[in-house]
């Protein structure tokens, strides 16, 4: 009898923590960094409703006590460059504007840190813009004025395309010769003007010259918005201990990336193996649309994410990324950015943005203080996004 009463009094314990930990993550502030969600937009699809595709939709967002989440801008280099992808920016802006515009009680673009706090206390979901990749500008300084008029207020410098002004992380790691590494002197006056504006700086896929030529150029913090550790995976999207501690130096934050191929070593050869398995059904896409199309990514989507996320590694190997990061630089320089709809599949725990309250879960179970949970979960952006915006 009395094993049984410590069986019920431990199970009481266990749920009564258990609420208390769920009850601390809707209560911290929570922001993403990273999310592709307005490519699904703009092929048709209503995320202000739930659906089962995808990682993101705004009833989902909500279930996952998010409060900010970066809409991202990504423009896909191979379809719009070198015309077009400007263009194609704003009508990326515009999509995002008419969800707010349906869910004015829900959702909003903030343009100040003041904007944040009152999106937060009536309820609303801060929907920031963030560009991925400096090829919309399209060599203007007046267009960064636009995308700064219009709301966007991170500019990450390079997608896997170098520009004509800054070098890729990919393009730099491969062996075909460049023109120039780094930045250019037009590569610094973009720096300068998102400086004297109120833009952050993301480095996540700037290579390793361009990282140095932004801090040694840039008065502010920067970010690594969707960006994991090398030394635990070595792929070159990922950053090494040395840019790690530099990002520590200059206040900035790393929000780790939770697409498996970055936080798991083992996981491109076991997708390959997926990828072989539908190698027939994918051949037949590619005669219907380039490899390297929107319309391609999508559609292979529909036929290899099942066997994918079956081969998925463990939310725990994310949480990995983040001790790491944080045993090296320390919790004011981590945080949280998933690139949800940005890639094929997401780890084991974490399939789509309602699952967020597992990181939280996961961070009380290894000993992290609830100080900490909260900078991880959503703080050290917050500083960041009020020390350069403003």
């Amino acid at each position: 009898m009395n094993n049984l009463r410590i069986v019920i009094i431990g199970a009481i314990i266990i749920f009564a923590c258990q609420h208390d930990q769920m009850a601390f993550h809707y209560e911290s502030y929570v922001a993403d960094t990273h999310n592709d969600v307005l490519g699904r937009v703009l092929n048709g699809e209503d995320i202000l409703t739930r659906s089962d595709k995808g990682h993101t939709d705004l009833p989902r967002l909500q279930e996952g006590g998010i409060d900010l989440e970066v809409f991202v801008i990504w423009v896909n280099p191979d379809e719009y460059v070198p015309v077009g992808s400007y263009d194609q920016a704003n009508k990326m802006i515009d999509a995002l504007e008419d969800i707010c515009t349906r869910a004015p009680d829900k959702i909003a673009i903030p343009f100040t840190f003041d904007d944040l706090l009152v999106n937060d206390a009536h309820g609303k979901i801060s929907a920031m813009i963030g560009i991925e990749g400096g090829h919309p500008l399209e060599n203007s300084l007046d267009k960064l004025q636009h995308f700064y008029d219009r709301g966007m207020r991170y500019l990450g410098i390079t997608w896997n395309n170098s520009t004509d002004w800054a070098t890729s992380a990919k393009d730099e790691t491969s062996e075909s010769l460049l023109p120039f590494r780094g930045l250019t002197k037009f590569g610094k006056d973009v720096i300068k003007k998102c400086d004297e504006l109120g833009v952050i700086i993301d480095v996540s896929h700037c290579g390793e010259k361009t990282f140095y030529d932004i801090l040694e150029t840039t008065a502010h913090p920067i970010i690594a918005s969707h960006s994991s550790v090398y030394n635990i995976c070595p792929h070159f999207r990922n950053l090494n201990d040395a840019q790690l501690m530099a990002i520590k130096e200059n206040g900035g934050v790393v929000f780790v990336n939770y697409y498996p191929a970055y936080i798991d070593s083992t996981f491109e050869k076991r997708a390959n193996k997926v990828r072989k398995k539908h190698k027939r059904a994918l051949d037949s896409l590619k005669v219907l649309y380039s490899e390297e199309s929107d319309d391609y990514w999508y559609k292979s989507q529909d036929i290899i994410d099942k066997d994918l996320a079956a081969v998925a590694p463990s939310l725990d190997q994310l949480i990995d990324h983040i001790d790491y990061i944080v045993n090296l630089i320390g919790p004011d320089h981590v945080g949280l950015g998933s690139d949800f709809d940005g890639v094929e599949v997401l780890p084991r725990g974490i399939e789509d943005c309602s699952k967020t309250p597992a990181i939280t879960k996961r961070l009380f179970e290894r000993g992290y203080t609830k100080e900490n949970i909260r900078k991880i979960l959503g703080e050290n952006f917050k500083r960041v996004f009020r020390q350069v915006v403003g």
